[in-house]
């Protein structure tokens, strides 16, 4: 199964290959402002096994890296993986970038404290939620967390990502998790979307 919306592999899959970073919109100089506060609150602690699931650039990864966290970041892009390479490289981290697919992981079962998805999940098929809260749970030791970030649904309107409802988030997740925190946060505005209300979860593997 195809685990992305049709929007997201017809338009925006091959950005990596095709645009500069700086031209992407998704793409940041900053982490997201909840998962900086994770690693401060020692949620995320060092040490922890943390997989960064379709990790594009490697922003994500390589702050987490930074911080003492043995990373492995999975996309399926070979042209994101070599910029993740690059900024990893140009940080002096070390982490691990591998091919593969959301729903595949070429990762053994259990190997992770820590799965981290930072704005994939809105782009998730609908039909595909449950295989890829499957595919989370099976990277996760025990007790493992899994940490989602996404658009919700108070959203600047427009096109782009699925809005997300807690339902929409809560119900693929539970027959694998139990939910630690759902809860809003403001992340930082942008032109085109200057109220921009993302989800942070925290989900702790069952």
């Amino acid at each position: 199964m195809e685990a992305f919306t049709d929007r997201w592999v017809a338009g925006f899959s091959s950005l990596y290959e095709t645009e500069r970073l700086g031209t992407i919109s998704w793409v940041t100089t900053s982490v997201s402002p909840a998962l900086q506060q994770l690693v401060i609150d020692q949620t995320i602690p060092r040490g922890a096994r943390v997989i960064d699931l379709a990790c594009g650039p490697g922003v994500h990864a390589t702050f987490l890296a930074a911080h003492g966290m043995r990373v492995t970041g999975v996309d399926r892009s070979a042209a994101a993986l070599e910029k993740a390479r690059a900024l990893a490289g140009l940080y002096g981290v070390e982490a691990d970038f591998i091919s593969g697919d959301i729903l595949a992981v070429p990762l053994p079962d259990a190997g992770a404290d820590v799965v981290h998805d930072s704005f994939v999940y809105h782009n998730v098929r609908p039909d595909a939620r449950r295989l890829y809260a499957a595919e989370a749970a099976r990277l996760l030791s025990p007790g493992g967390l899994f940490v989602l970030v996404g658009f919700s649904d108070r959203m600047t309107p427009g096109t782009g990502p699925i809005r997300l409802t807690s339902d929409d988030i809560v119900q693929p997740l539970l027959p694998h998790f139990a939910v630690e925190e759902l809860r809003r946060f403001r992340n930082l505005p942008t032109e085109k979307r200057p109220d921009q209300w993302h989800w942070l979860g925290l989900f702790r593997r069952r």
